[in-house]
C-alpha cells in the first residue's frame, strides 16, 4: 500500500531578536572650565567638600574613579576637574556648565555616557506658547553679547554671558521662553538646537543683550 507523504520540514526558526550595541564611550573636554559648589556649577562627589580623590594621580587613573563612584555607593560622577599642575582630581556630579568658571589651571572632562535628565517641569500648553513668545523681541540668530559695561552680578564671568540666572535643558525655543517669562531676574534668553541635554541649550540672562555672535543654531531673545 502506499505510504502517507511526510510531514512539511518546521518552519525555519527566527533568530532571537538583536539589540543595538551602546555608543562608544569617550569623554569630552572642556578646558580651563572649574565647577564647584554653591552656584559655580556642579557639587562634589566625595566629602568633605573640596577634599581630591586619594590615589587618584593620573588622568586615567582620575577618570577610572569617576567610571567606579557608583558601584561605591557614592553618587553618580558625571564627570572629573583634573589640576594638572599637582596631579588633583575631584569628581562632580550635578554639573552645570554654564555655570562653571574660567580656570587655566584646572581642566573639566565630561563623560559621554550621561543619564537623561530629570523631566523638567510642565511646560505651558502649546496653545500658550504665542502668548509667551509676545513678551519677547528677536535680538538675532546667534548668541547673546552684551554691552562692555553689562554688570557681571559678582561672578567670574566672560563679558558676554553676565548676570546668567539659570543654564538648564528644554526642548523648545518656547519652552526656554516659558522659563525666562516666570522669572523675574531673567531679562533675556538663548536658545540653541545644537547641544542636549547635557549641554543645556536654554540659558537665561539677567542683562539686556545688545547684540549676537551670529552663530546658526542659536537664537537670542530678550524681554519687551
Amino acid at each position: 500500500p502506499p505510504y502517507p507523504p511526510p510531514p512539511p520540514p518546521p518552519p525555519p526558526t527566527s533568530p532571537p531578536p538583536t539589540h543595538p550595541p551602546p555608543p562608544p564611550f569617550y569623554w569630552i573636554l572642556r578646558a580651563r572650565r572649574n565647577c564647584w559648589w554653591d552656584g559655580h556649577g556642579a557639587e562634589q562627589v566625595d566629602s568633605p567638600r573640596g577634599i581630591d580623590v586619594p590615589g587618584a594621580r593620573t588622568l586615567a587613573e582620575c577618570k577610572a574613579a569617576c567610571k567606579s563612584a557608583a558601584a561605591s555607593g557614592l553618587p553618580f560622577c558625571e564627570g572629573v576637574v583634573w589640576e594638572r599642575r599637582e596631579g588633583k582630581c575631584y569628581r562632580k556630579t550635578r554639573i552645570s556648565l554654564g555655570l562653571c568658571d574660567f580656570d587655566p589651571t584646572y581642566h573639566l572632562h565630561l563623560r559621554s555616557d550621561l543619564p537623561p535628565a530629570p523631566p523638567a517641569s510642565s511646560p505651558p500648553p502649546p496653545e500658550n506658547y504665542a502668548r509667551v513668545m509676545r513678551r519677547f523681541e528677536f535680538v538675532g540668530n546667534g548668541r547673546c553679547r552684551f554691552p562692555w559695561n553689562a554688570h557681571t552680578c559678582g561672578h567670574v564671568k566672560p563679558v558676554y554671558q553676565p548676570c546668567l540666572v539659570e543654564q538648564t535643558c528644554t526642548s523648545t525655543k518656547e519652552q526656554c521662553a516659558a522659563k525666562c517669562a516666570e522669572n523675574r531676574d531673567c531679562k533675556a534668553f538663548e536658545f540653541n538646537t545644537k547641544n542636549g541635554c547635557w549641554g543645556a541649550p536654554c540659558e537665561l540672562h539677567g542683562a539686556v543683550p545688545d547684540h549676537v555672535q551670529v552663530d546658526g543654531p542659536y537664537t537670542c531673545m530678550k524681554k519687551k
